[in-house]
């Protein structure tokens, strides 16, 4: 009589219990009479015989390298030896028949097939093959003959092909495990058949094989035997959509589901959800309706994974059992303070949410948490000093949120090991000073707050086991403690972009495992520490943008052989080259930033640099070609070179590599033509040279080229048709003030990308293209300064994203006319058209579709952004006649706003409606031919800073509220025909003469004609009588007279925000404490400012 077989539990006991059960049925059998029946051990011979030598070409390889590939366990079937006594083999201890075959992970790799002599062990409960390379063998179907089985694992076994539905007779299934075989797939009938056959099933792993075909309805039958369900990977729902059946929650027996990452559409149970689930697994889904308050009802979970969106329900505290919580959705509302009641809990993961609110204390209550992530949400409010009895936490993940508010004494004060990661608030006030009692950091993240104070040094100075430090990005203040440098553990440190000053003291470098120093954009001074240079372990050195000065002997960086990255740019060093002769080994470094390091020639200990990928010497005073060698350098893995601002003069020898990404060589004094190159990289910058003749055609050749930048140059010729169309990655084409002629590209295909189109100060011809509104990202379309001669291009108003239309000084005719869809322009915050043939009258509709010339939104004034991309590369600037004035914006604020239709030959009167542009600081209309009253409506633009009305043929008064125009600070009215009182009052007693000339009619102040007592009017109440000082208007005034003296886009940028949010106090303290004195200014170097490093 067989032995019974021992039911194997659910997934919490899976494989290894099974291999301890089948080694005791094996002893059983070792102590019986019975010898493994003679036909039964042929077959384990023959299919040993079979999978040893049955190889496949694609495994092959891979096995025979591997140590030890002969096939394990089967190693040991040998004839003469009773099967019962094999490795892997287990027979039933009274009949002596196999019962059992365990040759999981045993290196076997060949085909089994349908005849295989596996399927005569008719007597098999438990066959496992896990882990072995069966070379995308299917499953037989003759595997129905196995129908005593009980247990089939298969797990990663290089299995393909579709399960058979004969799969559906092993009726006697307690377990079944198909999973990590990517080849395999499932379809309907085979699921429907085995889920209606096997009504003992307790275990179900599926994950990992295909499943789109199946029905999920065909799951509603699963047994309610089932304890372990894994349906991971499936792509379940893909093909036939469908819900996941909900009852399958509530089977009465079910510990583990796992749904992870399938399209199909599902809920949780709303209600009586009490089984006696401690796995549950449900992300990358379709399910909706969040996590119900029923959840609470699962006593027994502790394992709880899901994604789905909507608030925490307060039944989660209800969890009592609950060890791991991971909330990978869309969750919002704040965490509910329940979750203090789930003590027994180690890990809870909230990262990448939309949970609001504040922290709750009742965390304080967790005393078994290990791991606390909440990175990524939107928390606000102060960290709760709850901090002291969580004993055992070793990683506090509070990135990326919104707290504020000072650190929390009382997390400083555990002793155990603990990383700490705090990065991307707005924490304020200075770093506790109970931190430097703490021996038990490990990793300390602040960055990316707005701390204060300084870095406290006795931190540095008590055994510490800390490893990494980074507090950049705050507003640390004072000295860098030496002592940092000593902490023998220490590996990472950044302190950068915080105000840090003065001298680093010495100190002796003993035992360190630093390999990472990042003290960049301070205010540190003085030479450069030559203990520095005893870190033997750097390979990342970064003291950028400081005020550091003196001499450096490169001497000194030969001896850190593993450094990798060094930059020393933006500083007052001067370095001192070694000599050709001079045998030293350098660094093999692949980033090496020198910028603004006074060198005056390429280092040529670069020539042996094979493993460079960015390099960067500009603003130096390299003259003179390039040497021959240095277009070899780095092989073939250089993809950033920046040698900008230097006195270069040719490319002689130019030939790009390959893989470069960034060359920037501009403002260089560079002569001769454009070289014919192979290869031309993604981002080519070399305006503000001499370069002569046409553009190559090569160019053209790389259609993943995003930035050409060729302006200020003496180029000629025709620009190529081709790059209209050549590159669908292309967001900057750049050609201004160069001698093109010919036409603009007529195809403009591929532009889905295109922001930025400058072609100003050329002398191109013809028409604009209409191609162009094929690029719906364009931004910044310039083409002022040409020869083109065509109407106002009205089909440029439906791009989405025009914020700047340059078309002066060309010869563009006709009437503009109105567009009557809402949508006209609808980002249109930069209009020039100035110095053309325009005519007929301003059309009504024209400045009620300007939508974004209306208002500038709180939300634009709280960050200021400007035009075009934003990858540090280039810069879009515009040149606009400001107040008389032509003035170069080296930046374009996207809040920045102004109109100017001077010289031209519209007629007709101002439309009443402009008075809608209430962002307006610009406005000119001189020199057309424009009748009737100054519309009223204009005293609305309070925003104004210029108003040019002059030469026109303006009559009637000067209306009175134009008094209103408080920022105003340039006025022409002039060589009009306007006549009475000039208004008094206010900005207007700044304006001269001038503003008023060739106007016979006008009298009052500032003129020396004086009005007729019948016109005199009453002056208004002196500028702001009555009110406080230091009103809203009157700071107002002085932050625009303030930022004028500092430059015009500082003050445009102070006088939005003080129009929208009233007195700042930090800028009411820098106006009003203005003293006089003598300040230095900054001159502005060239058009565009590329980031260098």
């Amino acid at each position: 009589m067989e032995q019974t077989l021992i039911p194997l539990p659910s997934k919490f006991l899976n494989f290894p219990l099974l291999i301890i059960l089948v080694s005791q049925v094996a002893f059983f059998s070792s102590s019986s009479s019975h010898l493994c029946p003679s036909d039964q051990c042929l077959a384990l011979l023959r299919f040993k015989n079979v999978i040893s030598l049955n190889n496949c070409s694609s495994w092959g390889p891979f096995i025979s390298n591997l140590s030890g590939s002969v096939p394990r366990k089967i190693v040991s079937w040998k004839e003469g030896i009773d099967c019962c006594f094999w490795d892997g083999v287990s027979c039933d201890n009274v009949t002596g028949n196999v019962i059992g075959l365990d040759l999981q992970n045993s290196q076997l790799y060949g085909t089994i097939n349908s005849d295989s002599s596996l399927f005569l062990l008719s007597h098999l409960r438990w066959l496992n093959l896990a882990g072995n390379a069966l070379c995308m063998s299917e499953i037989p179907s003759t595997i129905s003959q196995l129908a005593s089985l009980t247990h089939l694992i298969l797990t990663n076994s290089d299995l393909s092909g579709s399960v058979p539905q004969e799969i559906s007779h092993l009726s006697k299934l307690v377990s079944l495990d198909l999973s990590s075989n990517r080849y395999l797939y499932l379809e309907n009938p085979a699921m429907e058949r085995s889920v209606r056959n096997m009504t003992s099933l307790r275990e179900l792993w599926l994950n990992g094989v295909e499943m789109s075909r199946v029905d999920l309805h065909s799951l509603a039958n699963l047994s309610s035997s089932l304890v372990s369900l894994n349906l991971d990977f499936c792509n379940l729902g893909e093909t036939n959509g469908g819900e996941f059946p909900v009852h399958i929650f509530q089977l009465p027996n079910l510990q583990s589901i796992q749904l992870g990452s399938n399209p199909m559409r599902g809920h949780f149970p709303k209600s009586n959800w009490t089984a006696p689930l401690k796995f549950l697994e449900v992300v990358g889904t379709g399910f909706s309706g969040g996590l119900p308050d029923s959840i609470g009802g699962l006593k027994f979970l502790e394992d709880l994974c899901v994604d789905v969106t909507g608030e925490l329900p307060d039944s989660i505290g209800n969890l009592v059992s609950l060890k791991s919580l991971t909330l990978a959705g869309s969750f919002t509302g704040s965490i509910p303070a329940s979750i203090g009641n789930l003590t027994q809990i180690t890990d809870i993961d909230l990262s990448n949410g939309n949970f609001t609110g504040e922290l709750p204390f009742s965390l304080g209550k967790l005393e078994h948490l290990t791991s606390l992530n909440l990175d990524l949400n939107h928390l606000t409010g102060q960290i709760p000093n709850a901090f002291s009895n969580l004993t055992k936490l070793s990683v506090l993940n509070l990135c990326s949120n919104n707290f504020s508010g000072e650190l929390p004494f009382s997390l400083f004060n555990l002793t155990q090991p603990i990383s700490v990661y705090f990065s991307n608030n707005q924490l304020t006030g200075p770093i506790p000073t109970s931190i430097s009692s703490h021996s038990g950091l490990v990793s300390l993240d602040m960055s990316h707050n707005l701390l204060t104070g300084t870095v406290p040094s006795p931190l540095f100075t008590i055994p510490s086991g800390l490893v990494s430090l980074d507090m950049s990005h705050n507003l640390l203040t004072g000295t860098v403690p030496s002592s940092l440098f000593t902490i023998p553990s220490l590996q990472c440190l950044d302190l950068s972009y915080n105000q840090l000053d003065g001298h680093i003291d010495d100190f002796h470098v003993n035992k360190s495992q630093l390999y990472y120093v990042d003290l960049s954009n301070n205010k540190l001074q003085g030479p450069i520490l030559r203990s520095l240079f005893g870190f033997v372990t750097l390979t990342v050195l970064s003291l950028a943008s400081n005020n550091m000065t003196g001499f450096l002997d490169l001497e000194m960086i030969a001896q850190l052989k593993n450094l990798t990255f060094l930059d020393l740019s933006y500083n007052s060093l001067s370095l001192s080259l070694p000599s050709s002769n001079q045998n030293l080994s350098f660094p093999m470094f692949d980033s090496l930033h020198l910028s603004t390091c006074n060198l005056g020639e390429i280092p040529t200990f670069l020539r042996d640099s094979k493993y460079l990928e960015t390099l960067d010497l500009s603003s130096n005073k390299i003259q003179g070609p390039l040497p021959e060698w240095f277009w070899g350098l780095g092989g073939f893995s250089l993809t950033y070179l920046n040698l900008s601002h230097n006195l270069l003069t040719s490319f002689q020898g130019f030939l790009p590599w390959q893989s470069l990404s960034v060359l920037d060589l501009h403002s260089n004094l560079l002569q001769g033509l454009l070289p014919d190159a192979v290869y031309w990289p993604e981002i080519v910058l070399i305006s503000n040279n001499k370069l002569t003749g046409e553009i190559p055609l090569s160019i053209c050749n790389k259609s993943d080229t995003s930035i050409i930048d060729l302006s200020d140059n003496n180029l000629n010729g025709k620009i190529p048709q081709c790059l209209g169309s050549f590159s669908d990655s292309l967001t900057v084409l750049d050609l201004r003030m160069n001698n093109f002629h010919g036409v603009i590209p007529t195809k403009f295909a591929n532009c889905e990308s295109l922001t930025t189109l400058a072609l100003n100060g050329n002398q191109l011809e013809g028409s604009l293209p209409h191609s162009l509104h094929n690029c719906k990202e364009l931004e910044v379309v310039d083409v002022g300064n040409n020869k083109i001669s065509d109407q106002f291009p009205h089909w440029l108003g439906a791009l989405p994203k025009l914020r700047v239309l340059v078309l002066r000084s060309n010869k563009f005719h006709g009437a503009i006319v109105s567009s009557k869809t809402k949508t006209w322009f609808p980002t249109l915050r930069i209009m020039d058209i100035s110095h053309n043939k325009f005519t007929g009258s301003l059309p009504t509709r024209f400045f009620e579709n300007l939508k974004a010339m209306l208002s500038v939104g709180s939300n634009e004034l709280q960050k200021l952004q400007y035009v075009g991309p934003d990858d540090g590369y280039y810069r879009d600037d515009v040149k606009v006649t400001m107040k008389g004035i032509d003035i170069e914006l080296t930046r374009i604020l996207t809040i920045f706003t102004t109109i100017d239709l001077s010289n031209n030959n519209f007629s007709g009167k101002i439309a009443s409606n402009i008075g809608m542009l209430k962002s307006l600081k610009g406005l000119n209309i001189s020199h057309n031919n424009l009748v009737g009253c100054i519309p009223p409506s204009i005293g609305s633009l309070t925003n104004l800073e210029w108003l040019d009305l002059s030469s026109n043929q303006l009559t009637c008064r000067i209306p009175q509220n134009l008094l209103d125009l408080t920022f105003l600070e340039v006025l022409n009215f002039s060589h009009n025909k306007l006549q009475g009182p000039i208004p008094l009052g206010k900005q207007f007693n700044s304006f001269s003469n001038e503003s008023y000339l060739g106007n016979s009619g006008l009298c009052g102040f500032p003129l020396s004609k004086e009005c007729n007592p019948s016109e005199t009017q009453h002056p208004p109440a002196p500028p702001f009588a009555g009110q406080q000082t230091g009103s809203m208007f009157e700071f107002g005034w002085k932050v625009v007279v303030f930022g004028y003296g500092c430059g015009v886009v500082f003050g445009l940028i102070m006088g939005y925000v003080v129009f929208s949010t009233g007195k700042p106090q930090w800028l009411v303290t820098l106006v009003e404490g203005l003293q006089p004195r003598k300040q230095k200014r900054s001159r502005i170097g060239g058009r565009r400012h590329r980031r260098s490093n």
